[in-house]
C-alpha cells in the first residue's frame, strides 16, 4: 500500500482575519467603556442625535458656515490675497457658532430635564440606582457633547479664517475659550432653572427668565468678542491672565454650586440635601477670597482695592441670600438624615453646621459673614492701608461700616428665621420663601421707623436719632466720617444681635446640635447587600 501523502493546507490570508480581530477588540472595548458611562449620557445622546432639533440645527450650521465662507471670501476679493482679512470672516463664524452653543443647547438641556419632570420619568429614575448627581451630570455631558460636535464642524472654518491673517493666535484661542465656558455656564443655569418651578405658570416664568438670560448673554458676549476681533485685547498680559483665571475659577465654583442645587431639588425630602450645598458655598467663598488675596499681593493698589471691594460686597450679598435659604429649611430631621450625622465629638463640632436644619444654617451663615468681614478688614489694615492715604478717619469709618453691616446682616437672618418659623406652624413652604422673607425684613426694618419719624415730625425733614437704629439704610449712611453714628450706636446694634443669636440658639438645643441615631439592623443588612 502506498503511503498517504499529506498535502499542506492552503495558507489562509492572515491579513483580513487580523484586521477583523483588531476591529472586534475595539468593538468589545467600546462596549465595555459604554457600560461604564453614565446611563443618562447614553440615553440623552441617542435621543439628541436622532432628534429633529439636532438634525435641523446641525444642518443649518453647516449650510451657514459654507455660505459665509463663500460669501465672505468673495466679498473681499481681490484684497484677500494681499491684506489681512480674517476679522470679517471670524466675526461671521463666531455668530454661526454662538447661536447654537449659547441659545439652542441650553434651551434643549432645560427642556430635557423639564420633560423628565413633566412626563413623570424622573420618578422612575429615582427608584433606580442612579443618584440625582448622575442624572444632572448626564444631562450636562450630553449638552457638552452636542457643543463639541458643533465646534468640531466649524473648526476648519475658523482655521481657514486664521490663515488669512489679521487676528493673532492668542486672541483666537481666547475667543474659543470664552465661547465654550459661557456655553457650559449657561447650560448649568438652564439645568438649575428646570426643576425650580412646580406649577405651569411658574415653568412659563422660568422659561421666559431663561430666554431673557440667554439673549442678554448672547448680546453681551457677542459685543465683547467682536470688539476683541476688531480692536484686539485692550489689556496687558498680566491683567488678561488674572481675568482669565478669575473667570475660570468663578465659573467652575458657581457651576458646581448650581449643579449641587439642581441635584438637591431632585433629591427626596427624606434625604440630606444641604451638606453638599453648604460645602459648595464654602468652596465659592474660598475661591473669591483667594482671588482677592492674589489681587492685593500682585496688582496695583487701585486695581487691588477695586477687586477687594467687589469680592467683599459679592460675598456679603451671597451669604445673606444663601443664609435666608438655609434658615428657611424645615426643622424636622428624618431618621435617614440622623443616621448620617457625625458621631465623634470632634466631628460634631466641625461638621454639624453643614447638616440640614435652620439653626445650623444660621450658625453656618453667621460664621461665614464674620469670616468675610474679618478678611476684608485685615486685608485693608495690613496690606492696603500702608500704601493708601486715609484722610479724615476714613479707615475708622470703613471699620465701623464693615462691623455695622455684618451685624445688620446677621440680625436680618435671625429675623427671617423667626418669621419662617411662624409661617411653618401651619404651612410647609419651600426654602425659596426665605428670600421673600429677607426682602420683607429689609423693607420693613427701614420703612417702619422712618414712617413713624415722619409722622411724629408732621411729615417734615428730621435729623437722625437712635430711634432710627433699625433703619439700616440711614444708619449705614450715617456711619461715614462726618455722620452721626459712632461706636455707641454700633455697640447697641452688635449687642442686640448677639443677644438675639444666643437666645435663638438656646431655645432650640435639639435643632442646633442634633444627635445621631443608630442604624436599624434591617437597614444595615439592606445596605450591605445593595
Amino acid at each position: 500500500m502506498s503511503e498517504a501523502v499529506h498535502m499542506p493546507a492552503p495558507a489562509q490570508d492572515a491579513g483580513p482575519r487580523a484586521a477583523s480581530t483588531w476591529w472586534q477588540r475595539i468593538d468589545q472595548w467600546s462596549e465595555r467603556a459604554g457600560d461604564h458611562l453614565n446611563p443618562i449620557l447614553v440615553k440623552e445622546t441617542r435621543q439628541a442625535l436622532k432628534s429633529r432639533q439636532f438634525v435641523v440645527t446641525f444642518s443649518v450650521l453647516l449650510f451657514a458656515a459654507l455660505a459665509w465662507t463663500v460669501a465672505g471670501s468673495l466679498s473681499q476679493m481681490p484684497q484677500i490675497y494681499t491684506t489681512p482679512s480674517a476679522s470679517r470672516l471670524l466675526i461671521g463664524y463666531y455668530i454661526v457658532l454662538a447661536i447654537p452653543m449659547l441659545l439652542v443647547v441650553p434651551l434643549a438641556a432645560y427642556r430635557s430635564l423639564e420633560g423628565e419632570i413633566d412626563d413623570g420619568t424622573l420618578e422612575l429614575l429615582s427608584i433606580t440606582a442612579l443618584s440625582p448627581w448622575q442624572i444632572v451630570l448626564g444631562k450636562l455631558a450630553s449638552a457638552s457633547l452636542q457643543m463639541m460636535l458643533y465646534f468640531v464642524a466649524l473648526f476648519p472654518c475658523m482655521a481657514y479664517a486664521y490663515t488669512l491673517r489679521g487676528v493673532d493666535l492668542p486672541t483666537t484661542l481666547l475667543i474659543v475659550a470664552i465661547l465654550v465656558v459661557s456655553a457650559l455656564v449657561l447650560t448649568v443655569v438652564a439645568l438649575f432653572l428646570a426643576p425650580l418651578a412646580r406649577s405651569r405658570t411658574g415653568r412659563i416664568i422660568t422659561l421666559l427668565l431663561l430666554v431673557g438670560i440667554l439673549v442678554i448673554a448672547e448680546y453681551g458676549i457677542g459685543a465683547m468678542v467682536i470688539g476683541m476681533i476688531v480692536y484686539g485685547i485692550p489689556f496687558a498680559m498680566p491683567l488678561v491672565f488674572f481675568l482669565v483665571m478669575t473667570t475660570l475659577l468663578v465659573s467652575l465654583s458657581l457651576s458646581h454650586l448650581l449643579l449641587a442645587a439642581t441635584a438637591a431639588q431632585l433629591t427626596p425630602e427624606s434625604e440630606n440635601r444641604s451638606t453638599h450645598l453648604r460645602i459648595s458655598m464654602m468652596v465659592v467663598t474660598m475661591t473669591l477670597i483667594g482671588i482677592a488675596t492674589y489681587a492685593t499681593e500682585s496688582m496695583p493698589r487701585n486695581d487691588a482695592s477695586t477687586v477687594l471691594s467687589l469680592v467683599g460686597a459679592a460675598l456679603l450679598v451671597f451669604w445673606v441670600v444663601c443664609g435666608s435659604l438655609m434658615v428657611a429649611e424645615s426643622s424636622v430631621t428624618t431618621p435617614r438624615i440622623r443616621r448620617e450625622l457625625p458621631q465623634s465629638f470632634f466631628a460634631r463640632v466641625m461638621l454639624t453646621w453643614v447638616t440640614p436644619g435652620p439653626a445650623t444654617g444660621l450658625v453656618f451663615a453667621t460664621v461665614n459673614i464674620l469670616v468675610v468681614t474679618a478678611f476684608t478688614l485685615f486685608t485693608i489694615r495690613n496690606t492696603l492701608s500702608p500704601t493708601w492715604s486715609f484722610a479724615g478717619g476714613q479707615l475708622q469709618a470703613l471699620t465701623r461700616l464693615s462691623v455695622l453691616l455684618a451685624a445688620y446682616l446677621i440680625g436680618f437672618l435671625i429675623a427671617v428665621r423667626w418669621l419662617i418659623a411662624v409661617v411653618r406652624i401651619r404651612n410647609n413652604p419651600r426654602v425659596e420663601i426665605g428670600v421673600a422673607g429677607l426682602i420683607a425684613v429689609l423693607v420693613l426694618s427701614s420703612l417702619i421707623p422712618y414712617s413713624i419719624g415722619m409722622h411724629l415730625n408732621d411729615y417734615r425733614p428730621f435729623a437722625y436719632s437712635r430711634w432710627q437704629i433699625t433703619n439700616w439704610v440711614w444708619t449705614l449712611g450715617e456711619a461715614a466720617p462726618s455722620g452721626a453714628v459712632d461706636w455707641t450706636e454700633i455697640g447697641i446694634v452688635v449687642a442686640a444681635v448677639v443677644i438675639a443669636l444666643i437666645g435663638c440658639l438656646l431655645t432650640m438645643p435639639r435643632i442646633v446640635l442634633p444627635r445621631r441615631t443608630a442604624t436599624p439592623e434591617k437597614v444595615q443588612q439592606e445596605l450591605e447587600t445593595a
